[in-house]
């Protein structure tokens, strides 16, 4: 990305996060250049929501948000529709960053049923009550694995395939 976008990118998170910190950025053409720029916004650190759907988002731009030193404080973390595979489901599941989520949206990916396992694992999701991974082609076995972990005990609402 060139400086100007990069500019854009702040110049979108001014825009778009309200006073309660919802920061709503989907379909805006992001891409894992946007997704990294974001990830280095101090201004994130105001941002107990973040929606970044439809934005062509792979493991890549995940990694990035996965990292940011300034996401730790998000409750709900909205990646629908966009690239993102097992790995990038295993990355979720690793960070330390999302130790405060309650909400986790991953539909319309393709994180398939290794992705399903790598969040059942994980211990750092515990908190979440709220997973939708429709259409992110989990079969019976990552169903499975979601329904009957012991880590995600406080989920109260769950959409899979």
């Amino acid at each position: 990305m060139s400086d100007k976008e990069l500019v854009d990118i702040e110049k979108l998170v001014r825009d778009n996060l309200d006073i309660n910190g919802s920061l709503d950025l989907e379909n805006r053409k992001l891409c894992d250049a946007g997704a990294i720029q974001l990830s280095n916004l101090e201004k994130l650190s105001q941002a107990t929501n973040l929606i970044l759907g439809d934005n062509e988002i792979s493991d890549k731009g995940v990694a990035a948000l996965c990292n940011s030193p300034f996401l730790s404080q998000l409750k709900t973390l909205n990646l629908k529709s966009n690239k993102i595979t097992a790995e990038g489901a295993k990355l979720i599941s690793q960070s330390t960053n999302w130790s405060n989520l309650d909400t986790l949206v991953l539909k319309f990916n393709e994180i398939g049923k290794e992705g399903a396992i790598h969040l059942a694992k994980s211990e750092v999701l515990s908190k979440i009550t709220t997973l939708d991974l429709f259409r992110n082609h989990i079969g019976p076995e990552g169903a499975k694995a979601i329904k009957s972990s012991s880590n995600l005990k406080k989920l109260s609402r769950v959409r899979l395939d």
